[in-house]
């Protein structure tokens, strides 16, 4: 026979008898057994999901992060790290054909491209627009923005504000974590993360899925120093480095845009663009200047002066005539005119014994 409880009576029996049941409520020392209601059960099951949840949650941002300190809802969050390493400027597209490129080559009187140098020059404060693209758009990515020095020998030196513009007292810093205020770079992301790494200063931004009908991302930066101020960048020539990344930090792709932050973009673009040109072959430019078919004009004096001297020993003979040789073949070599010199070098040459 089988009870509502689905076991049959000989098998209900056999779960507990009477003295193992008297047995267990003097070891216990109560007269009840403790029951779990329905909302005891429900409680139990929430908070033991509201701690995984939150296990879970803080060990996502631990793969990244170590040490997440916010100032408010509206400032950026910081998140250091003691991992040592040195940013590395080498590009690649990666398996994602990782992809940047300018909003608006246009120039304006707060940012201008150069096109030979491959590089922006832009005012302070002055927003950056650039679209970033990966192929499959895959969600749950990063980007990581890092500004370096270009030149080797400045490589693992930091890049930070100077301290004029560090001060509190700028308008820039307000309601911003002091860790924060360093950076040079700031995305104007609100899911941007400021990182710093072996002192090296960086941001991470979440990059989302494009929309419906594009096939990049916009991003807009800004840059709250000047790559003129002394206590800061102290006209050392940056680059900005992108990283494509997952929540491991492994770089999935890489690519660099050289920077400048100044007061007057256009002259600065110009005075870099005439330094390439100024350091062309010494040759190709006289011969861009002056054309071959064209003779030089004599620079000295042309007057032909006949000496005759009396000189005591042989070796001093040797070095006068040696001495006026020399002087007029330097001439000879700095003006073009060797036809001019050469039949008097050749008469030293008969007199040399």
């Amino acid at each position: 026979m089988t009870n509502t409880n689905g076991f049959s009576d000989s098998q209900e029996s056999a779960l507990l008898d009477d003295d193992a049941f008297s047995e267990l409520q003097r070891e216990i020392g109560s007269n009840t057994l403790p029951l779990l209601t329905g909302n005891m059960i429900e409680e139990s099951i929430e908070e033991k999901f509201e701690a995984d949840q939150k296990y879970d949650v803080t060990n996502l941002t631990q793969q990244y992060v170590e040490g997440k300190v916010m100032k408010n809802e509206d400032s950026p969050e910081y998140y250091p790290s003691s991992e040592a390493t040195t940013p590395v400027r080498e590009e690649f597209p990666g398996c994602y054909n990782f992809q940047f490129s300018l909003a608006n080559q246009e120039s304006t009187k707060h940012r201008i491209y150069s096109q030979s140098l491959r590089k922006v020059f832009i005012n302070m404060d002055e927003t950056l627009p650039l679209r970033f693209k990966w192929d499959p758009p895959d969600d749950g990515l990063y980007l990581r923005t890092t500004m370096v020095f270009s030149l080797d020998q400045y490589a693992s030196d930091p890049v930070r504000r100077c301290h004029n513009h560090m001060a509190l007292n700028n308008t820039n810093n307000r309601d911003y974590d002091p860790r924060v205020i360093k950076h040079v770079v700031r995305c104007l992301d609100h899911s941007s993360m400021y990182e710093e790494r072996n002192e090296h200063l960086s941001v991470l931004t979440p990059l989302r899925t494009p929309q419906p009908g594009s096939q990049y991302v916009l991003m807009n930066f800004k840059f709250l120093c000047k790559n003129s101020c002394p206590s800061g960048m102290n006209r050392r020539p940056t680059d900005l480095i992108f990283t494509l990344e997952d929540h491991k930090r492994t770089v999935l792709g890489r690519r660099i845009l050289p920077v400048r932050v100044c007061s007057c973009p256009k002259r600065d673009k110009m005075k870099e663009e005439s330094e390439i040109t100024d350091t062309q072959p010494e040759a190709k430019k006289r011969k861009h200047c002056l054309p071959v078919s064209k003779k030089l004009m004599p620079s000295c004096d042309t007057h032909v002066f006949n000496v005759q001297l009396n000189i005591i020993g042989k070796e001093n003979y040797l070095a006068v005539l040696k001495y006026a040789y020399d002087i007029m073949a330097g001439q000879a070599s700095r003006t073009g005119q060797y036809e001019f010199f050469k039949p008097y070098m050749d008469d030293i040459l008969r007199k040399t014994p």
